[in-house]
């Protein structure tokens, strides 16, 4: 498969796992203004990482694994967006994890106080992946920019 093929396939998951993300940052926000919202808020962000977000993010891993051994060898830069996308990746398989118990724990009747905790260590997770991603996209799109100017 060729490497521009791969890059756009990647790019389009890259995207719709972000767009998952933001609305998922969005849903874990919105309790803190409507406190009684927050074990629905739990049960859709369960789904959302079930059905939606879990797959796109096994793409976007898929096609990058792809893409890596399509431009093998890698630069130090590459080296460097590799190391930030899996810290985000990781952050992110942290967070459906939480997200996992965080509804078991709402099912088994846990108490206001062990769901909310279990929310701010959600909300942590994102906030460590998140830059670690957006630091990945920009360096992602700078070499995919400095390929295209190298093919001219």
């Amino acid at each position: 498969m060729e490497i521009i093929t791969v890059s756009f396939i990647h790019f389009g998951l890259l995207a719709f796992w972000g767009g998952v993300v933001a609305t998922e940052a969005v849903l874990e926000l919105y309790p803190f203004r409507r406190w009684d919202l927050h074990p629905q808020t739990v049960a859709f962000h369960y789904w959302i990482d079930l059905l939606v977000e879990l797959p796109a993010l096994c793409g976007v891993v898929a096609t990058g694994l792809v893409l890596v051994f399509l431009a093998w060898p890698l630069s130090g830069l590459h080296w460097l967006k590799l190391v930030c996308a899996a810290g985000a990746v990781t952050a992110n398989l942290v967070c459906v994890v939480l997200v996992l118990r965080r509804k078991r724990l709402l099912t088994d009747g846990a108490s206001e106080e062990d769901l909310w905790g279990c929310t701010r260590h959600v909300l942590l997770s994102a906030k460590i992946g998140l830059p670690l991603g957006l630091t990945a996209a920009a360096l992602g799109l700078w070499l995919a920019h400095q390929r295209m100017l190298q093919s001219l």
